[in-house]
């Protein structure tokens, strides 16, 4: 923005509003490409060994509802250690390394107890207590005995020498496109069973404080399957009730092209006119005094139309006799 003195200022008397569009392209221009994502469109994939599962219809059975009951998580998080020296007089920053700070992921206490179970496993596979406690005198006070009165194994002896945890990989998704951040040999490194009181009616909700040793990026499309578990289990994958006007296979109620959304900007006003010409098609009579219009793309891209959409013509309603109507006006662009 240039700078002006305030004094060679001046007001006109015949410009009260102006134009929307430099503010509304930053973010809706070619499909919302830089308007920010959504906080909640995630998704979560946990890779189970099930050679560590004391239970393996945990993974056979539940492996995808696991996922899909994350209320929450971060992202990676890094910290970059660095130190500053003095080089001939001159302060330079140098890295000397970097670390991977925990994360945390909270999970829905569902009915079931599903992520309860994920943890039992965890707790047995890893640490030797939950099972040793089960056994007879097992945790009496044994101070004063020999060494051999021990009768079970306790803490970290329990010959759990395979990961529990292949990976755990974070999805954040947009316009049918995701981004995919797979934390390698991720282990628990504190787990927290909810809170409960008489004087509350809310959700009980577990967290886990999750350790990794590395980070790996990558993108895609996203379909069935892809991010892992996502769109199999307990998904509507019914086909939309809407009608395109050259049959049902004619129109994509998506809005998008899902199959390269990144380049399919040319398509997106097509498949918007499709998509509400279907919902007209199949609605009844609006009013009885208005029938339902079709909006058409009249290929006059310098032709500004009632909705505001260059090249488009929107519906109008039947004018009852003696009505006074406004008349579109161009203000500028």
């Amino acid at each position: 923005m240039a700078f002006t003195p305030n004094y060679l200022l001046t007001e006109p008397t015949n410009v009260t509003l102006r134009s929307w569009q430099h503010a509304s392209r930053m973010f809706s221009d070619d499909q919302f490409r830089l308007a920010p994502k959504l906080a909640f469109n995630f998704h979560v994939a946990f890779s189970l060994n099930a050679n560590a599962l004391r239970d393996a219809s945990l993974v056979q059975n539940y492996g995808t509802e696991i996922n899909m009951l994350v209320k929450s998580t971060d992202l990676p998080k890094f910290t970059i250690s660095t130190e500053t020296l003095n080089q001939y007089n001159r302060k330079k920053n140098i890295q000397t390394g970097h670390k991977y700070d925990p994360i945390n992921i909270v999970f829905h206490d569902d009915n079931m107890s599903l992520i309860n179970m994920l943890w039992q496993n965890y707790y047995a596979y890893y640490y030797a207590d939950s099972t040793s406690a089960l056994v007879p005198g097992a945790y009496n006070r044994t101070a004063t005995r020999n060494f051999n009165f021990i009768p079970t194994n306790y803490g970290l002896d329990n010959a759990s020498t395979l990961p529990f945890f292949n990976s755990i990989t974070l999805y954040q998704m947009a316009r049918h496109e995701y981004v995919s951040y797979t934390l390698y040999n991720p282990i628990i490194t504190s787990f927290t069973h909810p809170k409960v009181k008489y004087a509350d009616s809310g959700v009980t909700e577990n967290s886990m404080t999750i350790g990794y040793e590395a980070v790996s990026y990558d993108s895609g499309v996203v379909t069935a399957g892809d991010p892992i578990g996502f769109g199999q289990e307990h998904y509507d994958q019914g086909p939309s009730p809407l009608v395109g006007i050259n049959g049902p296979a004619s129109i994509n109620p998506s809005f998008v092209n899902s199959a390269n959304v990144t380049n399919n900007s040319a398509s997106f006003l097509n498949n918007l006119i499709q998509t509400v010409n279907g919902y007209q098609n199949t609605a009844t009579a609006l009013a009885a005094n208005s029938t339902p219009g079709i909006i058409t793309d009249t290929g006059a891209a310098s032709t500004q139309g009632v909705g505001g959409l260059q090249g488009v013509t929107f519906p109008q309603a039947n004018v009852p006799p003696n009505t006074v109507t406004g008349t579109p006006v161009n203000i500028g662009t």
